[in-house]
């Protein structure tokens, strides 16, 4: 049988039903960012208030990484991934009834720990379904898939808020994200890569210890840190900065926003095919997983910074595509090697990077709106991320390092 008729049942799957839930996961993510300058207004929520309840998604989601990469490792992506869908768009549904800040701070942290299982399961599912040598193509549609969604939150949200109020909004999201987590739950199957259903691979302490004493294990929790915190830009605060820096309608935002997750998609698509090709032209990993994440790592963060110092808006629109469309290769290098580090535990070593990306979610946008605050202009508020940034492709070189599965001798 050809390859492509041997990854046909792969794509089947992958197109749909994992990158349906991911889509709707994405928009489920953005669009309280992109309805907050309503919600403030509405309720009298200052923009420090405001940035700490979106990234307050991240705390909860980032605390249930490592229990949720077991879970799904215990139980699978369709229990883990639909029952998450199911809970975080109820919860979705029931944001509208928060009243002030308290309130809305409690949703957002149920949505995070609820929605924790997602990358997870989905990498997982990448993984079972699709051979090694073919995994990063599969990675990156899977990656492009929430670009898309988050790409479509801006004009759809935007344009949903504008029309029907961010309540009404809200409703509709999280009654499709219900739809979907039943389709999934219905029609989901395991992969013929996932390993022994019989025997689900359990954490003991020894196999703990092993990863904990691993620098390839600590470095790509920190790569992903650093990655994040440059991305979380975008998620929490590139529409207060067009609004507020570049001076953009609310209704002419959410179509700018969705530019560079795009330029994003676009990216995590090319970069998945370059990355493989590199694989097959060297059969270095370390060439096609480790210096290629570490080159996007430096070339988004060097790119973010030139936006704010960009006089004008179409430059420093230019700017911000390029830089999230950079991390594009980070984003594919990452699971890739996350992939790599491991024979029966994927869910927990993508749980463990997921942990630490979501602590710079949680953080550095607070921190950014902070600084803006006090009146520190936008170059050197954007200067911390940016310069985490560049740390990440020292860390993503370390994790690359040529070495056997962390779990080679351990049962």
């Amino acid at each position: 049988m050809s390859p492509a008729r041997a990854d046909g049942p792969s794509w089947v799957m992958l197109l749909a039903l994992v990158v349906p839930v991911n889509i709707m996961m994405a928009l489920d993510k953005n669009s309280f960012a992109l309805a907050a300058p309503r919600i403030g207004h509405a309720l009298g929520l200052d923009y420090v208030q405001i940035s700490t309840v979106i990234a307050s998604l991240a705390w909860s989601y980032a605390v249930m990484q490592l229990p949720s990469g077991w879970l799904v490792s215990r139980i699978g992506p369709r229990r883990a991934l639909g029952s998450a869908c199911l809970l975080w768009s109820l919860v979705t549904m029931a944001m509208p009834q928060a009243s002030g800040f308290a309130s809305f701070l409690t949703f957002r942290i149920a949505m995070g720990a609820f929605q924790a299982p997602d990358w997870s399961a989905s990498v997982s599912a990448v993984h079972d379904w699709f051979a090694p040598a073919r995994r990063s193509r599969g990675n990156a549609v899977l990656l492009g898939c929430l670009y898309i969604g988050s790409a479509s939150a801006g004009p759809i949200t935007t344009q949903a808020v504008t029309a029907i109020g961010w309540r009404h909004a809200l409703v509709a999201f999280g009654a499709i994200g219900v739809v979907l987590s039943l389709l999934w739950l219905l029609l989901y199957r395991d992969g013929p890569h996932r390993g022994d259903r019989a025997s689900p691979p359990r954490l003991t302490a020894p196999i703990a210890a092993a990863l904990l004493r691993s620098p390839r294990f600590w470095a790509i929790g920190a790569f992903y840190l650093c990655v994040l915190s440059v991305q979380s830009f975008y998620h929490v605060t590139l529409p207060h900065y067009l609004m507020s820096a570049r001076h953009l309608s609310y209704a002419s935002m959410g179509w700018v926003f969705a530019l560079p997750w795009l330029c994003l998609y676009v990216s995590v698509i090319a970069s998945g095919f370059a990355s493989d090709l590199i694989l097959r032209r060297t059969e270095s990993v370390f060439a096609s997983r480790a210096v290629f994440g570490a080159a996007g790592a430096v070339l988004s963060a060097v790119t973010l910074e030139a936006a704010t110092l960009c006089t004008s808006t179409a430059a420093a629109i230019t700017c911000l595509c390029a830089a999230l469309a950079a991390l594009g290769m980070c984003q594919v290098s990452i699971w890739s090697l996350a992939q790599g580090l491991t024979r029966r535990y994927v869910g927990i070593i993508v749980g463990w990077a997921g942990f630490w990306g979501n602590v710079a979610v949680g953080i550095v946008p607070i921190v950014t709106s902070w600084m803006l605050a006090q009146g520190i202009g936008w170059s050197a508020a954007l200067a911390v991320p940016c310069l985490l940034g560049v740390l990440g492709a020292v860390f993503c070189l370390v994790a690359g390092r040529h070495g056997p599965p962390l779990d080679a001798d351990l049962s």
